[in-house]
C-alpha cells in the first residue's frame, strides 16, 4: 500500500476539517420534454441518496443503543425513501466480519467499536455487517460498493462484505469477488422495466486492485465504456445507471474530467451518471446525447450519513428520477424531482422547512418543487 497515499487521503476525509464557502454555481434548470405519467404499469421511480458514511460518534450512538440499530440514525428520512419504487445508496466501507484493520479475522467479535475490527474513523472503515439489515428494513433496494474504503480490509475484507451481502439477499454492484470473472454489472427487474447498474471509483486509497474486483474511472474508461455498450446490446436493459465515486472532496464544481467522463458515459448509451465522493452537493445537469437523448447527471449527492460539520457537508438529498415509456417505447426520463435533507447532532431528516437549506441545495439541484397532494 502507499502510505503516502493513504495518508493525504486521511488528511482530507476527517469529519472536522473547517468548511470552507461555496464556489458560485448557477442554479440548473432542469426540464425533460416528456411528460410525467401517471399509469403505474407504464413508468418507475427510482429515488438515489448520496453517501452513507458511519463515523465515529454516530458509530458511538448505534453502539449506545441497545438494539444497535443503525437505521435509527436516518429513520426520519424513511418517508422519502418510501416514495420511491426502487432506492439506491452508495455504501462507503466495508461491512466486513471479524476482519481487522491489519487484515486478520479475528472471527465474530459481536457488535463493539474497537477501532480495529470496525472502525468509523477516517483512516479505515469498516462496519458490522447489521448495517445491511438495517438499510433493507429502510427501503434500500440496492448499494454501490465500489468507492475509495472499497479496500480499507483489503481482498479479505472486500470479499467478507459481498458474502454479507448476498447472504442477506441484498443487491450490490461495483465488485466481484477474488478470482471471479463475474462482470461488473448489475441487473435489477423493477415492475415492467430492467436496470442495469455500473460502478466505478477514482481512487482506492493506495490500495491496490490486484485481483482485478472493481473499476477505476478514469484508467478503465475504455473498458467501462465497453461494458456499456455490451450490456445494451446483449441485455437490452431499459435504462443504464452509472454511478462514478469520483472528484475532489469538498469542492462544488465537478473537474472537467469528470465532466467529460460523464458526457461518455450518457454518449455511449446510459440513461444517467449518479456521482458521489466530494461529500458536499455539486450540480445536476440533463445532458442530450449525440443521438437526442435527454439524459441526467449528478455530478456529486454529498453526504446522505455522515458526521462532518457545515452546511455544506451536511446539507444533501433524496433525487428522484422517473422513468418512462414513450409512444415509441423507448425508456426516457419523464420527470426529476428532489426532497432536501440535513443532519442535526445524530439525526438525518427532511429539510425542506430549512431555509437555509434549501437555499443552499437549490444552487445544486434546482428550484425545490412544491408537494403534490
Amino acid at each position: 500500500m502507499n502510505l503516502k497515499i493513504l495518508f493525504i487521503s486521511t488528511l482530507i476525509t476527517t469529519p472536522f476539517l473547517l468548511a470552507k464557502s461555496p464556489e458560485a454555481v448557477s442554479s440548473p434548470v432542469i426540464s425533460f420534454t416528456a411528460k410525467p405519467v401517471a399509469s403505474s404499469s407504464e413508468s418507475i421511480i427510482l429515488s438515489f441518496s448520496g453517501d452513507l458514511i458511519i463515523h465515529e460518534d454516530l458509530y458511538k450512538k448505534v453502539l449506545a443503543d441497545k438494539d444497535h440499530d443503525f437505521s435509527k440514525l436516518w429513520v426520519k428520512t424513511l418517508p422519502l425513501i418510501a416514495k420511491a419504487d426502487f432506492s439506491y445508496v452508495n455504501l462507503e466501507g466495508p461491512t466486513a466480519q471479524g476482519i481487522t484493520n491489519k487484515l486478520k479475522n479475528k472471527g465474530d467479535v459481536g457488535f463493539v467499536y474497537d477501532n480495529e475490527v470496525y472502525s468509523g474513523t477516517d483512516l479505515l472503515f469498516n462496519y458490522h455487517p447489521t448495517l445491511i439489515d438495517a438499510l433493507q428494513k429502510s427501503g434500500f433496494d440496492i448499494v454501490s460498493t465500489v468507492n475509495n474504503h472499497s479496500m480499507d480490509r483489503g481482498v479479505k475484507g472486500l470479499d467478507a462484505t459481498m458474502d454479507a451481502l448476498t447472504k442477506r439477499n441484498m443487491p450490490f454492484f461495483g465488485t466481484r469477488k477474488a478470482g471471479s470473472e463475474d462482470p461488473l454489472f448489475t441487473l435489477t427487474k423493477i415492475k415492467n422495466f430492467t436496470i442495469a447498474w455500473i460502478g466505478c471509483t477514482e481512487m482506492i486509497n493506495g490500495f491496490n486492485d490486484r485481483k482485478s474486483q472493481l473499476f477505476l474511472c478514469y484508467q478503465q474508461r475504455e473498458e467501462i465504456l465497453k461494458l456499456i455498450a455490451r450490456v445494451i446490446s446483449e441485455n437490452k436493459p431499459d435504462a443504464v445507471i452509472i454511478t462514478p465515486h469520483w472528484g475532489v472532496e469538498y469542492k462544488h464544481k465537478p473537474e472537467q474530467a469528470q465532466i467529460d467522463l460523464a458526457h461518455e458515459f450518457l454518449d455511449m448509451g446510459a440513461t444517467a451518471v449518479i456521482g458521489s465522493h466530494p461529500h458536499v452537493l455539486q450540480p445536476a445537469e440533463m445532458y442530450v446525447t449525440k443521438d437526442k437523448r435527454e439524459t441526467f447527471i449528478v455530478y456529486s449527492l454529498g453526504n446522505f450519513v455522515a458526521n462532518q460539520r457545515g452546511i455544506e457537508r451536511k446539507s444533501s438529498a433524496v433525487i428522484y428520477l422517473q422513468l418512462s415509456r414513450d409512444k415509441r417505447k423507448k425508456t426516457v426520463i419523464s420527470d426529476y424531482y428532489y426532497e432536501p435533507t440535513t443532519r442535526l447532532r445524530f439525526d438525518i431528516f427532511p429539510a425542506r422547512e430549512d431555509k437555509a437549506v434549501v437555499k443552499h441545495v437549490e444552487q445544486f439541484l434546482g428550484p425545490l418543487k412544491e408537494v403534490k397532494d
